[in-house]
């Protein structure tokens, strides 16, 4: 049961308190005021809590963005300091290895895949919308990798051609340096020994014992042998591709077959006197498209004994593993 509270005013004529009785409309209206006051102040109390301490769900998602924004800063920072190592070690390395290999350097444009140069991190404002800024880095690191993978292919696969051209240029002597007595007759003009006069020389003559090892100077195929006792005499001729090829002559002995692959330092053959020889010496010669060339250029002088018997052993491996 609800009790209403009484209101009372003083009567000055009668000297009395009479009780005020309000009516049902004016009752009415002062329980609408009350609602309306009492959901005005709910309002105006929850607006102001709002704002001073926020929302269980404002906070969550504020929480959210910072987190967002925190984690794509990160990403922003790891970016910038891939392009770094791009800029610093990736492209200077790229054109070391072209300048080596002979291939033209790529243009700073296409490195850069048309977006200009590696833009210092400062210059990066946190005030503007990070997402797009770390969009258009991923875009640009994304371009700028395919174009250094490609390049690296180019590279790469023009070393293989290079490292092949080495193993088969003829890059050392034909007889070891233990063997070799001396080198009796240089390239180019000399005293023929059977005719007496000035003839052109187009090899090297090794003099050694009969009977000592003849190595193969560079990888290749053999193309020629010919056993005959005018002339050279016995001899083998290796192609070694990439426009050069060599000649064995005077040999003892012929140890390989046309149409065989050898391998730089392979045993080919033995010392001897066959032919026209005034004592037991190797004939070599080295030609590069089709044209004799004086073998010293291209052979090594400085290698040691121990180093010559290292590629003679190594060839010896790689040849008894192709047998098998």
């Amino acid at each position: 049961m609800i009790f209403r509270k009484k209101k009372y005013h003083f009567d000055p004529v009668t000297l009395t308190f009479e009780e005020i009785r309000s009516d049902r409309k004016t009752r009415v209206g002062e329980f609408v005021l009350y609602v309306i006051a009492s959901v005005l102040v709910t309002l105006i109390v929850g607006f102001i809590l709002n704002q001073v301490f926020g929302s269980v769900e404002s906070k969550m998602l504020e929480n959210k963005l910072f987190s967002l924004n925190k984690q794509m800063k990160n990403l922003l920072d790891k970016g910038h300091h891939f392009s770094s190592i791009l800029h610093k070690d990736h492209f200077p390395r790229d054109n070391t290895y072209r300048a080596i290999l002979q291939i033209d350097t790529l243009p700073e444009n296409v490195r850069e895949a048309g977006t200009g140069g590696n833009v210092p991190h400062s210059q990066f404002s946190f005030n503007s919308d990070i997402s797009d800024t770390l969009g258009s880095l991923i875009t640009k690191l994304n371009s700028q990798l395919q174009i250094q993978t490609g390049s690296y292919e180019t590279v790469y696969k023009k070393a293989l051609e290079h490292k092949s051209s080495l193993s088969h240029m003829p890059a050392i002597q034909p007889i070891s340096r233990k063997d070799l007595i001396m080198i009796s007759s240089n390239f180019g003009i000399r005293s023929d020994p059977f005719l007496e006069q000035q003839e052109v020389h187009y090899g090297l003559d090794f003099v050694a014992a009969e009977g000592k090892d003849v190595y193969v100077t560079g990888d290749g195929t053999v193309t020629l042998v010919k056993e005959s006792r005018i002339g050279y005499g016995n001899e083998i001729f290796i192609d070694h591709g990439f426009g050069f090829g060599s000649r064995y002559a005077h040999l003892s002995q012929i140890l390989v077959s046309e149409g065989q692959i050898v391998k730089r330092g392979q045993l080919i053959g033995k010392v001897g006197q066959s032919g026209r020889a005034t004592g037991p010496h190797l004939h070599y010669e080295v030609l590069y498209e089709n044209k004799p060339v004086n073998p010293s250029f291209y052979f090594d002088n400085s290698l040691s004994v121990e180093e010559y018997q290292r590629i003679l052993k190594l060839a010896s491996n790689k040849t008894r593993t192709d047998l098998n």
